[in-house]
């Protein structure tokens, strides 16, 4: 309320009023909220009870009276203790909760229900009161034994000695607890083992809780705790722990004798079989080359023992442990995981268990292994192989006979490409490298910044030299892909091959003389060449019917063949062996014209003439070439000799025109 003063008479409040403030329940912490009696355990019983009051509504307001915050422990009907503290109003702004303190003297004052609860008194002095109480419990009564001698006894007692066979026709071990006073619902038996008729003070091996205090007072041990202890003289012991914490003094020992076999020693870790992780990195090579992880020798190996090896987890079958080293395989489905995980480079923990009979496992710790199983391209069904049959197949094009799949002596010096259309989920730098009947790589072609999934891309060229020496119908081209840690290999394109080895055939027969003394086609050879130079192709038994022979000529302007090539004199020219008279007597080729053919190199020139044969397309041989030189020239006048001159002709074959018989 505004504390200003009101130009009107004001009532006098003459007792207090009944509070209307809305009060909120109070936070015991450490105690159950849960728990009608609200039990206070025992932990909380050696300082003074905490107790939390949250802010009630509604709450102070600015130039307000303070409220005043009350707690009340009341035992029996009757308040024994009482606090209060003043809420001022704000400024500065209110606590969501104030915390208030029942005394440790008043606390342990003694044992039984009590009912805690608060009021706030506030501005006008009305009282408002927590409804309904919290019911708290004090209980520091503990358990107590009957006689410092009281001991646990076995309900069936082990004869002569706890051995593996009576823990495994007792997985819990049943014993007889004795009476004691104090006994409630919820009191929990703990059990202490020790090889010490006297021992220490030490934690609990087990616990026992006894539901309801109507309950057979037998309790169970898991068979487990049994094998903490050495073989020998043992004890266990017992403490009684009621629900608030409190405990009996512990009793004594019940004695008996313990004959388990040793349980493996500390295990080493595992090991990967080398030369498996020499390089520090298990990947698709090392799978299929098949990957073991190594046991090594433990102490206390028994006869029976069987190991499993975890791979990230995942199990692989059991393996007797026969000796040591124990090498186990890792399968690919256990080293790859579930096919919808995601493949990334990762280092995998991997650990192994020894299985001994129904005991619980004894595992290693684990090492962390390198992995990485990535791949260029998609992955298949027949994984870690190598060979991958779902990435697209090649093909192989000679880059002058131009066919898919066919390669052949067209193609020399060119070469050839292959193309094919990428695989899924290309990544820039990952590389296919081409493969030409198992050999190679031949080609390559490095993935781009850009490229996706079933774009046609282009090899390198296919060198001459890789192809050549080979006759084959269905010759295999494959490519791998790599990511730089992992290869794939593609199905093979089968390419028709010719570029095996050419039959070589004689030179073309020359059909005029040469004259001089360095050989000379002329104008004094015969006959005439003025009408074309005349060549012929003798009978060869490797001549066949539809051979088809093409016949090449060409020229230079220098007398010893020396490129370059004179462009206007090349000629070629194709036939036919079509009959059986053509087997016989051979083929024959002009040059022609002469003005354009041979006129070129006049002038102390040369020529060559070679032919090639293809059989059914294919080139199958090619032959010597004959090398000739020319001089057209008349001696002394500069002109060349040409149809219808009047030569004269010396006995060396100098050639003189003195005429002209269409002049």
């Amino acid at each position: 309320m505004s504390g200003t003063s009101k130009p009107t008479t004001q009532a006098v409040v003459t007792q207090p009023e009944q509070g209307v403030l809305n009060l909120f329940p109070m936070t015991i912490p450490g105690v159950d909220p849960l728990d009608p009696n609200g039990l206070i355990p025992a932990a909380l019983m050696l300082s003074p009870l905490q107790v939390q009051v949250p802010m009630w509504t509604p709450p102070p307001e600015p130039l307000d009276t303070p409220h005043i915050l009350m707690i009340y422990w009341e035992r029996a009907g009757t308040v024994v203790y009482s606090d209060s503290i003043i809420v001022q109003s704000p400024p500065p702004p209110v606590p969501d909760m104030y915390t208030l303190f029942i005394p440790l003297l008043v606390l342990r004052a003694q044992s039984g229900p009590v009912e805690l609860y608060y009021s706030v008194t506030d501005s006008f002095g009305g009282r408002s009161e927590l409804n309904p109480k919290r019911t708290l419990t004090v209980d520091m009564d503990a358990p107590q034994l009957l006689n410092p001698a009281d001991q646990l006894t076995f309900v069936v007692p082990p004869a002569p000695a706890v051995d593996e066979a009576y823990l495994a026709s007792h997985p819990q071990v049943a014993l007889h607890v004795p009476p004691y006073s104090g006994r409630n619902d919820g009191d929990t038996i703990h059990f202490y083992l020790s090889n010490l008729a006297n021992p220490p003070v030490a934690g609990e091996d087990g616990v026992y809780e006894l539901v309801s205090s109507a309950d057979p007072l037998i309790a169970t041990l898991d068979a487990a705790a049994f094998r903490t202890l050495s073989n020998g003289d043992a004890y266990v012991f017992f403490r009684v722990f009621d629900k608030a914490g409190n405990f009996s003094d512990r009793s004594a020992g019940l004695p008996f004798q313990l004959a388990l076999t040793a349980m493996p020693g500390q295990l080493p870790l595992a090991q990967i079989v080398p030369p498996r992780y020499d390089d520090l990195l298990i990947n698709r090579e090392d799978a299929r080359a098949s990957v073991f992880v190594r046991i090594g020798s433990y102490t206390d190996w028994a006869a029976g023992d069987e190991v499993i090896v975890y791979w990230k987890g995942r199990p692989t079958v059991r393996h007797p442990v026969n000796g040591f080293p124990t090498d186990v395989e890792v399968p690919w489905a256990v080293m790859r995981g579930p096919l919808t995980d995601p493949l990334v480079p990762e280092a995998v923990p991997v650990r192994y268990e020894i299985i001994r009979g129904g005991l619980p496992p004894f595992p290693s710790f684990n090492i962390l292994v390198n992995v990485n199983l990535t791949v260029a391209g998609q992955d298949h069904a027949n994984a870690p192989a190598l060979f991958n049959p779902d990435l697209p197949v090649p093909q192989v094009w000679g880059l002058v006979s131009n066919t898919q799949n066919v390669v052949n002596h067209n193609d020399n010096p060119a070469g050839a490409r292959a193309r094919v259309l990428l695989y899924e989920n290309p990544l820039p730098g990952e590389i296919l490298r081409f493969y030409w009947n198992g050999t190679g790589p031949v080609a390559s072609y490095t993935v781009q910044l850009g490229d996706v999934a079933g774009q046609l891309v282009f090899s390198t060229v296919i060198p001459w030299a890789a192809m050549a020496g080979f006759i084959h119908p269905a010759l295999p081209v494959y490519y791998t892909t790599s990511n730089g840690v992992n290869d794939q290999q593609s199905d093979n394109a089968l390419v028709n091959v010719n570029t095996g080895a050419l039959i070589s055939f004689p030179a073309p027969l020359l059909n005029h003389t040469l004259v001089g003394p360095a050989g000379y086609l002329g104008c004094c050879s015969k006959p005439e060449i003025f009408l074309g130079v005349e060549w012929s192709l003798a009978p060869d038994d490797r001549f066949e019917l539809n051979d088809v022979v093409t016949f090449f000529w060409e020229g230079f302007l220098v007398n010893n063949w020396e490129p370059p090539v004179i462009e206007e004199s090349r000629y070629d020219d194709s036939k036919t062996f079509s009959t059986d008279a053509d087997l016989m007597n051979g083929l024959h080729f002009r040059v022609a014209p002469y003005e354009e053919k041979v006129v070129p190199m006049r002038n102390y020139g040369s020529a060559r003439a070679w032919y090639q044969v293809r059989r059914r397309g294919a080139l199958i041989g090619e032959s010597l070439p004959r090398r000739i030189r020319v001089d057209l020239l008349s001696a002394g006048s500069g002109q060349y000799c040409k149809l219808g001159d009047v030569i004269v002709c010396s006995n060396d074959g100098v050639a003189t025109i003195i005429g002209n018989k269409s002049n």
